[in-house]
């Protein structure tokens, strides 16, 4: 643990593990049949009206964190967990036109809101991993609908499938994509969240909306 520590601590490192897992993101891209699928009321807030929402993802599907500059057009602006695995990430995500935020439910949780909250107001979108940085997997955990209730934004969940892929031993089972795939990127029907509204069952909402998403998203690949 300490030398893997040691390795994260390497800029160059960070930075050249970085930009191969970007090289690999643009290699699946080339190679493989990638469709988006988006809820029309999506398409009309996002194309048309150019309405900030904030997209919400499973962890384990970080990876496809830059088709959201493609299905935007536009910046978007990412929450990723301070810890140091992140850093590799986050030089992937900047080298694909990503925005940063960097904060989590552990570390710089409040400062990572604000951000989120100014971001959003500014007419930009935001993407959140709910059940992040370190679970449980696949919870929703109740940042996401307080920030949708203060921003006044829908949240739109969305999920990824792969016909070929690989799981890595993470704590989330984090999804690989395999180059030469058949893939669907879907974007699920937003989710409004009123100020007077609960959050127990509004995270349950959005729970039971992602695994709706991941479940369609799935079909279409098969």
């Amino acid at each position: 643990m300490a030398q893997k520590r040691t390795l994260l601590n390497n800029r160059a490192l960070v930075w050249l593990v970085g930009s191969l897992l970007n090289a690999y993101g643009q290699l699946f891209l080339i190679t493989s049949r990638l469709r988006i699928e988006a809820d029309p009321e999506v398409e009309r807030l996002v194309r048309e009206q150019r309405v900030p929402v904030i997209y919400a993802l499973w962890h384990s599907h970080v990876f496809f964190v830059p088709l959201f500059r493609t299905f935007e057009r536009r910046a978007v602006s990412v929450l990723l967990s301070a810890h140091r695995d992140a850093q590799i990430v986050g030089v992937a995500a900047r080298l694909r036109g990503i925005r940063l935020v960097f904060g989590s439910s552990t570390r710089g949780g409040a400062k990572a809101y604000l951000q989120l909250l100014t971001v959003l107001q500014s007419g930009e979108s935001v993407v959140m991993t709910p059940d992040g940085p370190k679970g449980p997997a696949e919870r929703v955990k109740s940042g996401v609908i307080r920030l949708a209730q203060q921003s006044g934004c829908a949240i739109v969940p969305v999920a990824l499938a792969s016909s070929r892929l690989h799981r890595l031993k993470s704590w989330d089972r984090s999804l690989l994509p395999l180059p030469f795939s058949k893939a669907v990127f879907e974007l699920g029907a937003p989710l409004y969240c009123p100020d007077e509204a609960l959050l127990e069952p509004l995270q349950q909402q959005l729970e039971d909306a992602i695994q709706t998403t991941v479940a369609r998203a799935a079909q279409r690949v098969s």
